[in-house]
């Protein structure tokens, strides 16, 4: 624009008459040679400088768009080719990275299918050694169970044993969840087989104290590394339905019971099974009142993190669920406390396997 008016300027100075002077054309020659010079420069900037970068603008787009075979195109050896030069070098080895990431993630995806299977085929394993059918003959209606391990399989468990007239029952809770959980209940089901057994089931606090002997034996190589969990809490009632008597025996589990309006616990004893010290157990004998629902559960429902705060539920909420739903009929008091279950905890994650075994005589 400078160059333009300068000419506009040199051509009215030219039509003054008498103007004319050599200066005049000097500076019009200048000007227009400046007009020239002018116009190279732009054509030797567009082809060197802007058409490039536009063409490299284009391109790049083009492998923006998921075009993952093409690359910036190198015309000849200056400053722009060679920075597309570096960049085609770039994205070479980023297309390698991510085709090498692809082939890593499908080999994850199929590990991860393979691990998967295995843990549902496990929990199936696992399901088929809990006493649901035997359960189901002795209590008819009249008990429901609560298993919810935080993952596919679990370190809870439940128990049940009949003699005659008689019958054991009772849930455990094994150090650890998942895979390594559920490989201890493998061990504490084969302990507890073997207590039964040998003392029988009139003794509750006798199986206790003889499971807690065949577990250290089973787990002793296990109990001299510390890093490793291997205690298990349980909470065993033996029922004696023609005395209607409940003898109860805890090691760190206790016993609810309920008719609606009152609310009772008898508390386990203080030391878990294969605890780092020995600890002894005591039986409880209490009349088995046909008004009353009996309730036992693990501490993972006692300590599972919810409601407004995120504090934990603890007992005393869990007493005030059981007197509400104590008359209801059990399944309906099953699917209640799933109920209150889910909408305490919220959005908050299942810390670990819950069990809860309830009964009734009727």
């Amino acid at each position: 624009m400078v160059l333009l008016y300068l000419v506009i300027a040199a051509i009215q100075v030219l039509m003054v008459p008498g103007s004319r002077s050599a200066e005049v054309y000097v500076s019009l020659i200048l000007t227009l040679l400046l007009v020239i010079l002018a116009i190279i420069s732009y054509q030797i900037i567009a082809r060197r400088i802007i058409l490039p970068i536009a063409r490299l603008v284009r391109e790049a787009s083009a492998i923006e768009s998921d075009d993952m075979s093409s690359l910036l195109t190198i015309r000849s050896n200056d400053e722009i080719s060679r920075l597309a030069q570096a960049f085609n070098v770039v994205l070479i080895k980023m297309r390698q990275a991510l085709i090498a990431g692809e082939a890593s993630n499908r080999q994850l995806l199929e590990a991860n299918r393979q691990i998967e299977a295995s843990i549902n085929y496990a929990g199936l394993l696992q399901r088929s050694i809990l006493p649901d059918r035997q359960l189901r003959e002795t209590f008819g209606n009249d008990y429901f169970i609560l298993w919810l391990p935080r993952d596919t399989v679990g370190g809870d468990y439940y128990i049940f044993h009949s003699e005659g007239g008689h019958c054991l029952a009772g849930v455990a809770d094994c150090a650890g969840h998942g895979v390594s959980g559920a490989m201890m209940t493998m061990l504490a089901r084969a302990g507890i087989d073997r207590s039964i057994m040998e003392v029988g089931i009139t003794s509750p606090a006798a199986i206790l104290s003889c499971t807690d002997t065949a577990m250290r034996t089973l787990l002793h190589g296990a109990r001299m590394s510390k890093s490793i969990a291997t205690s298990m809490d349980i909470g065993l009632v033996r029922l004696d339905f023609e005395a209607r008597t409940l003898r109860f025996s805890g090691a760190k589990i206790s016993l609810y019971w309920s008719d609606g309006q009152t609310m009772h616990m008898l508390r386990g004893d203080h030391r878990a099974i294969c605890d780092q010290r020995v600890g002894s157990y005591t039986d409880h004998d209490i009349p088995l009142l046909p008004d009353c629902t009996y309730y036992l559960t693990t501490d993972g429902l006692l300590d599972q993190s919810g409601g407004d705060n995120g504090f934990s539920l603890g007992t005393q909420q869990f007493k005030e669920w059981l007197i509400r739903l104590a008359r209801e009929p059990l399944e309906q008091q099953r699917q209640a406390l799933a109920d209150a279950l889910e909408q305490f905890r919220g959005g908050h994650p299942q810390r670990d396997d819950i069990t809860i075994l309830s009964f009734r005589f009727s």
